[in-house]
């Protein structure tokens, strides 16, 4: 082989392979983990459950670990007329100032403090049960948002997909046109037909061709809206592959149904939460350092102390009583509106189902046509070369054709849609 050639067919390779590169086909598994991966709201929910994470620890840090602090206090409370001078614990009759049953004499003081909840456990679990409570929800909203972005990324998906193959069936009918154009140029140089039905083959195609453009920009339009949705930036020339959905018949709306249950857990913990300041509250505390009341040997007055603190409410006005019938009412409510869903989630798939059904029959009718009408184009192409039919009469026909064909694959994608509809309110 010579170089040159050898050199050639390199070149070719590489043109067809950065043509193969530049024309990529993706399925619907595609854009729905992009959608998945780039939406800012279920990465926020995943975010949600970091912070939850950190809250948990939070929770302990301040309701159950040692609490360690410094402090430091100063009261200034002179006497004046005052014959043991302006600072003292024991003045005169006639020494003018706060009494010294208030002040004792003032405070010195700087201490190294440490203080820990004991008998806490209600408080603890109550903490824990709400941090399990919001991942528990936070799990559920992703839950709830995949589905959104599911129909919506499918619809998307389907109408894509719609606009691609009408352009694909328009230029399948350019292409056969052109072959009869070809064929019809031959028999118009034989004198076997006319030039007018030549001149009139020749506009159809310009004007499929017109309606091929069209197509092609629904096409890109509904592509790049695609790419939106699921924030993807590559705009690449992207051919997408058939999408055949299954219709989930089962009864489920898990998540749908769960979201109310949640709520209701909420309210019950947090009522849960409110009532441990009813039981009784204990802490130990301990400190050392300096504690003064007046400057006389303060040097002697550094020490240590500890004890217990201990509370327990009695009566704050029946707040308890009041916050549970709250509540109460407030899961009662969330009760309306899960059987509100149920009514409504019963409606829209029997809605959904009918309009599947209905679908489906046409489809079936439609199909059993064009296979009919296979049969009337062959005929039709042997009756025109044989001029039993006009050029009109024959582009009429092919139309039609095409019609069906458009028809067919409108209805498969509406069919599609449909069973996304019912998979969306099944879910």
């Amino acid at each position: 082989m010579k170089l040159p050639n050898y050199l050639f067919l390199c070149v070719l390779c590489l043109v067809l392979l950065n043509f193969q590169n530049l024309v990529a086909k993706q399925n619907i598994n595609y854009y729905l983990q992009e959608a998945y991966k780039n939406n800012p709201s279920i990465n926020e929910q995943n975010n949600f459950m970091k912070i939850n994470k950190l809250q948990k620890d939070l929770d302990y840090a301040q309701n159950s670990d040692f609490q360690v602090y410094l402090s430091a206090n100063y009261l200034f409370a002179p006497y004046f007329n005052n014959s043991n001078g302006i600072i003292n614990t024991n003045p005169d009759q006639t020494a003018i100032g706060y009494d010294v049953g208030i002040t004792n004499g003032g405070l010195y003081s700087a201490l190294f403090n440490v203080e820990k909840n004991i008998f806490n456990n209600p408080l603890k679990n109550a903490l824990s049960q709400q941090r399990l409570i919001y991942d528990s929800s936070t799990k559920n909203n992703i839950e709830l948002l995949k589905r959104d972005i599911k129909k919506q990324v499918i619809d998307q998906y389907l109408q894509s997909y719609l606009s691609d193959s009408l352009y694909k069936i328009t230029n399948e009918l350019i292409s056969y046109l052109n072959e009869q154009l070809v064929i019809s140029e031959e028999l118009v140089e034989e004198g076997l037909a006319k030039q007018s039905d030549y001149l009139l083959l020749s506009l159809e195609i310009e004007n499929q061709r017109s309606i091929s453009k069209n197509y092609l920009s629904q096409f890109e339009t509904n592509l790049f809206d695609l790419n939106t949705t699921c924030g993807i930036k590559d705009n690449k020339d992207i051919e997408l592959d058939s999408l055949s959905l299954e219709l989930h018949n089962e009864n489920i709306s898990s998540s749908l149904y769960k979201r109310y249950e949640i709520d209701s857990l909420t309210i019950a913990n947090q009522q849960q939460i409110f009532e441990t300041k009813y039981q009784p509250q204990v802490s130990l505390f301990f400190n050392t350092g300096l504690n003064a009341v007046e400057l006389n040997n303060i040097q002697r007055k550094f020490g240590v102390s500890g004890g217990i603190n201990f509370s327990l409410p009695i009566f704050d006005g029946n707040q308890k009583s009041i916050t549970q019938q709250q509540s109460k009412i407030s899961i009662e409510t969330i009760g309306n509106y899960k059987s509100q869903l149920e009514v409504t989630l019963k409606n829209q798939r029997e809605s959904i189902l009918k309009k599947i059904k209905n679908l489906q029959n046409n489809l079936t009718n439609l199909s059993k046509q064009i296979e009919k009408y296979n049969t009337v184009i062959k005929i039709s192409e042997q009756e025109l070369k044989q001029g039993h039919i006009s050029m009109i009469e024959y582009l009429t026909i092919l139309k039609n054709f095409t019609d069906f064909k458009i028809n067919k694959i409108t209805i498969e994608i509406n069919l599609q849609q449909e069973i996304n509809n019912f998979n969306f309110w099944n879910y």
